[in-house]
Formats: structure tokens, sequence, C-alpha cells
């Protein structure tokens, strides 16, 4: 009788998962919490219309437990520096504005009843990062207490307090999971951003979320390519461009190879002429300038000549200039990707890009003072 192959072991993650997942089944709710389920997560890529935010958030719904009309949102949202490990979800005191990592949810949603649920306990572990938008994760043992808006309201991160007396929900244990097939991380130094034969292309306008493409050619950048989409779900797109060069057709052009680059590198290593763009791309400043993205020649802190400019210092330092006092002169912000690279006092802004799907793109963030 031939031999039998051995089971394939398990991967870290699906250990650390069931571990976890065997130690809540032991739990009870909490009393006076009523318990609910969480279903399946999706990111900004994955949702209809495309909405990416200015921090990784990921968006499902709980099991109902209003009008069965209405849908109960739920969310995760994490700061995009946030690494594999166990969370505790009471550091961020039941505030949206606190968080770091946040879950809460929205029972009928969208309606004049609706009511907000804010974790104040619980554990969030993180057990795989692929890019800041796609990850796999677990919660266990989290209660959501009813929650109402609290100062800071104007705020890009508006905060939460809870309602004294207010209803409880609770989850045992649910799990996500938002990574995709050939899923990758664009920027800089992540462990999928140069696999030989492949170039991770960015999905989003800050370049932290890509998609794998074969590189099968040899053209680079400014080269007429040829896109071939995959076949089936579990195989890769492939171009003829080199690796480290995407067939694409930004800025109206036909298919041409561009270089790929992290607009955050002390040297975004574009080609003479080029610089580092929107999307992750390197684009002639001039016809980034036609497509109504604007260039101010100020550095990080210094004045603007304009009000407003998508980009401003110079590679490796960018930031944008934003005129935030009402003065008629911007101030050049440096752009940051997370939330936790901001310092004492700052807070994150976005600059929102609206998309041809009618979603939005808010990935490209900048630090500036808080209270303006």
């Amino acid at each position: 009788m031939p031999e039998q192959p051995a089971d394939p072991s398990p991967v870290p993650e699906q250990e650390t998962l069931r571990a976890a997942e065997a130690e809540a089944a032991l739990l009870t709710p909490p009393a006076g919490c009523t318990e609910i389920t969480m279903g399946e997560l999706t990111n900004g890529i994955e949702r209809t219309p495309v909405q990416y935010g200015s921090q990784p958030t990921y968006v499902g719904t709980f099991s109902d437990q209003g009008d069965p009309a209405a849908a109960d949102v739920a969310r995760i949202r994490l700061d995009v520096n946030t690494q594999p490990g166990l969370y505790d979800l009471a550091t961020g005191g039941t505030n949206l504005f606190t968080c770091e990592q946040c879950v809460w949810g929205v029972q009928d949603s969208g309606t004049s009843t609706a009511r907000t649920f804010v974790a104040e306990s619980g554990s969030l572990l993180l057990a795989l990062k692929v890019s800041p938008q796609q990850t796999i994760g677990a919660l266990a043992n989290v209660t959501l207490r009813q929650s109402v808006a609290a100062p800071p309201l104007s705020a890009p991160y508006s905060g939460t307090a809870p309602v004294a007396g207010g209803e409880c929900r609770w989850i045992r244990f649910a799990t996500w999971n938002t990574v995709r097939q050939g899923g990758c991380d664009p920027r800089e130094g992540s462990v999928t951003s140069n696999i030989p034969g492949h170039t991770c292309v960015a999905t989003n306008r800050a370049a932290d979320d890509g998609t794998l493409e074969k590189s099968l050619g040899t053209k680079t950048h400014g080269e007429a390519c040829t896109y071939t989409a995959p076949t089936s779900e579990y195989e890769l797109a492939s171009t003829d461009c080199a690796e480290g060069f995407a067939c694409t057709t930004a800025w109206g052009s036909p298919s041409t190879c561009m270089a790929t680059c992290d607009f955050m590198a002390a040297d975004p290593g574009c080609p003479s002429g080029t610089v580092c763009g929107v999307q992750g791309l390197c684009q002639e400043q001039s016809v980034q300038v036609a497509a109504g993205f604007d260039f101010d020649p100020a550095l990080i802190g210094e004045e603007c000549t304009l009000g407003y400019a998508e980009f401003c210092g110079v590679e490796g330092a960018r930031g944008a200039c934003l005129d935030l006092n009402r003065t008629g002169r911007g101030t050049c912000f440096p752009y940051k990707r997370a939330r936790s690279q901001c310092g004492p006092g700052e807070e994150l802004g976005f600059v929102s890009y609206p998309l041809a799907s009618g979603g939005f793109d808010r990935s490209y963030g900048f630090c500036y003072p808080d209270g303006l």
C-alpha cells in the first residue's frame, strides 16, 4: 500500500487563531450584554464603490439586533503601522479619537434610531499583515458599549463616550481576512515589494496597498506595453514590462511601462526627468500638473506660494501645501502614512481624491498642528 503523504503543518498564524478561539469558547457574556457575531470584512478596494480611508478601515456587518430592514455595520480601524501582535482594546477608552486599534459598530445604520457601540474591552489579534489594507486577525471577548459622539467633533477622527447605563454587545470570537490573491505592499522595504520576476503595482493613491503582476519582459519606462489579465482567480496578471515597471494607462496615455516608486522613500529612484507621484508611479512633473496635480517649490515647514498644492518639498521629503489658517498662502506640511507618525500636538489629516467609480481615496496623509 503506498505511503500516504503527511498532513501539511499549520502555519503559525493559524495555530495562534485556533488557540484564541479555543480560549474564547470557554467564556460567558458579561452580565447584561447581548452576544453578537461578525460577518466577513472588506478593505478599501473590495468595497463598492472603492473607499480607501486615511487609516485602514475594514467594514462588514454584525448580526442583526434591531430593525431587520437596516444594516448593523461593523468596523475595525488600525493604525497604518500596527504590527502583528495582541492588543488590549481597553487602551482606547471607548473613544474613537484615542484608539489606535478600534472596533465599533452602528446598529440600524442610516436610520433615525441608529446607535453606536464602541469596544471598551477585549482582545484584538493581528496574526498576519501583507499590507496595511491586507491582514488576517481575530477578536476575542470584546465588549462593545453604547456610545455617543463626544469632542473633538470636527477633527478627522471624532470622539465618542460611553452612555451611562447604555446597552452592551459582546463578541465571543470573530475572525477577518482581507488578504487577496497576489496581494502585496508596494512600500520600500516590504517583503513583497521586490519579489524577483514580479512587480508590486499600487492600487491606491498613497501606494501602501498593491497587487503583484508577473514581469515577463524587458521593456522599461516610457515603452508601449501589453497587459494580460489573469485567466482565473488563482493566477496573476502579466505584462511585458521589466521588473519594477507597471503596464498602465495612468495619466490618459496608452498602455505604457512606468517605473514604480515609493514617495516616502529617501530616494524614490525615479528615472531622470520624472518624479514620484500618485499611485506610486514615476511621471514627468509637467504631465502631473496638466492632470490637475499642483507642485509648489516650498520645502517642508515653509510658506507656500499657493494656498493648496498636492505636492511641495523635494523628492524624499514631500508634503502638501495647506492653508489651514485661511491666509491665502499654505504651509508645506510633511506627508505621513500613519497617525502614529504625527508628533505631540499634531493630528493626521488627509487629501481626499474622488474616484470615477463614485468612491474616494484618502490614503495620502499629512501631520498638522491640532486645534487649527
